[in-house]
């Protein structure tokens, strides 16, 4: 799996479902939807909980499998 490491030039638009996502808190999940406003992606957690991460608490991008 391809690393995208997350800085302020990544283009959250950009990020499709599908794509891995780690956060700052050390969680890890799959985005499910991609609210299309460059700063909200609807994330299922490796948990089963689905929730709504803000472009602030992204740590890492993967690229979808």
């Amino acid at each position: 799996m391809a690393k995208l490491v997350l800085n302020t030039t990544t283009d959250l638009l950009k990020v499709p479902a599908g794509a891995g996502i780690k956060l700052h808190d050390g969680r890890t999940g799959k985005v499910e939807e991609n609210m299309g406003d460059g700063q909200w992606l609807n994330v299922l957690f490796d948990d089963d909980d689905m929730e709504l991460v803000h472009s602030q608490d992204i740590a890492e991008v993967h690229e979808p499998e």
